[in-house]
């Protein structure tokens, strides 16, 4: 039990030593890590399931399945491209054209991530920042204490060499993990634009460039 009793005390006198400006750096990395697990595991839910040249449509869309089952069929499959496909369809069937349709779809399904990722990659910027602050309040205090030429002047040019260290060290590693994070979630993101546009060239094909019967008047889209 001695280890966890000294960690502990180490932990408290770090953030004794940092100050209030510890409270928003803590709320901070918590924003961080919370944010980028958020989206990992929406990414991996958007890039669960079938790519669009397995699901098999040209051969649904005019066989015995119709229209109707397909939308029914997709809405049960896991992942971004199964849903966007559906909500293509039902706006083509709506009037919409394909184009327009695909672009639609597209930017609904990739734009929460876009603002999601623009707020970490802040929480991120924000971090190393704080902990200059941090490091410019306790240099203040540190040539407060020398300015004193008092008996506790020492203890008052360690407590602000201190703050100065804490903050900056807590900033530093809060941003680093979420830097490599955020690469790693901008990869993701890559990916998941890379699936939905193999998606939409699939849908043209099927649609636009395939036989007469898988068209848009023919399957009930029209």
């Amino acid at each position: 039990m001695r280890v966890p009793e000294e960690f502990l005390r180490t932990v408290a006198a770090s953030l004794a030593a940092g100050g209030w400006l510890m409270l928003p750096l803590l709320l901070t990395a918590f924003l961080i890590w919370a944010s980028y697990l958020w989206l990992l595991l929406r990414f991996r839910g958007c890039l669960r399931g079938a790519e669009a040249h397995d699901l098999d449509l040209e051969r649904r869309l005019t066989g015995a399945e119709g229209a109707e089952q397909t939308w029914a069929w997709l809405a049960t499959l896991p992942g971004a491209v199964p849903r966007m496909t559906r909500h293509v369809l039902l706006r083509v069937r709506a009037g919409m054209s394909l184009r327009d349709a695909c672009g639609q779809c597209r930017f609904f399904e990739m734009d929460e991530f876009c603002y999601a990722m623009v707020w970490l990659a802040a929480l991120v910027v924000a971090a190393p920042l704080m902990g200059l602050l941090g490091t410019v309040l306790g240099m203040v205090e540190t040539f407060d204490a020398v300015a004193l030429r008092g008996g506790d002047a020492a203890d008052l040019v360690a407590a602000g060499i201190s703050r100065a260290l804490v903050t900056t060290q807590t900033g530093l590693l809060a941003a680093l993990p979420g830097t490599f994070g955020l690469a790693h979630l901008y990869r993701l993101y890559r990916r998941l634009g890379n699936r939905l546009d193999c998606c939409a060239s699939h849908l043209a094909l099927v649609f636009e460039h395939g036989p007469a019967s898988v068209t848009p008047a023919a399957t009930g889209m029209g």
